[in-house]
């Protein structure tokens, strides 16, 4: 069975809160007599967070399906993988990467940690303001996971959520094609395919590839 790589979304936002919470940690000393600083990374990140969901569902794909539901296609699976991307296929970042966190350490240092304060107020605020409205989704839908865009990718992984015609039916095992090239295909869920029907990669097990009725199909249901 083909696999593409994925995590869960609410891991990546905990991570970030997690370290947001431990630079407040480490500056607590100053929390007070920057609260003005706290306050308004809380006011701000609340609203940051909350303006991201709506992004992140906006990009929700495959809500309607009985398997495999809930996923964001995306290039990297972290802002760390991303950021270490960018300077390995591009050195020019790395010395404007490198000055930014100069910069930001010097004025960290010059300013008492009010900066510190403010960043790590506004990135713990967003991310406890995103985790819940994660979790409060996940639990009328299902687990919600970033995986990688495979649609241009070579071999089994690359057939993953690929739509195809059954040619011939499928009960269960029958002939899809794909793109002009025709594939042995089991319907996953056992039930009869008819020929015309569409239908999705879901799995691929050697080279039969485990398809489910695809949502728009005229006899689909969601």
């Amino acid at each position: 069975m083909a696999l593409v790589k994925q995590v869960r979304v609410i891991r990546n936002v905990v991570w970030v809160g997690a370290l947001c919470l431990l630079a407040l940690v480490l500056v607590r000393a100053r929390l007070w007599e920057h609260r003005e600083a706290l306050g308004l990374g809380g006011v701000a990140g609340g609203l940051c967070g909350w303006l991201r969901w709506g992004q992140l569902r906006r990009n929700i794909a495959r809500r309607d399906r009985r398997y495999e539901r809930n996923k964001i296609f995306v290039h990297y699976l972290s802002l760390v993988e991303m950021a270490i991307g960018a300077v390995a296929y591009n050195p020019c970042l790395a010395m404007p990467l490198g000055l930014v966190l100069l910069a930001g350490v010097l004025l960290t240092h010059l300013s008492h940690q009010w900066w510190t304060i403010l960043a790590s107020s506004v990135g713990l605020s967003g991310t406890g303001v995103l985790a819940c409205c994660i979790v409060r989704y996940e639990r009328h839908h299902g687990p919600l996971y970033y995986q990688y865009h495979n649609a241009g990718w070579s071999g089994a992984e690359g057939m993953l959520y690929q739509v195809g015609t059954v040619v011939q039916p499928l009960t269960p095992g029958g002939k899809i094609n794909i793109q002009g090239v025709l594939w042995n295909a089991v319907s996953l869920s056992g039930e009869a395919l008819a020929v015309g029907e569409q239908v999705e990669v879901i799995s691929v097990h050697r080279l039969t590839l485990e398809v489910d009725r695809f949502p728009t199909s005229p006899r689909g249901s969601a």
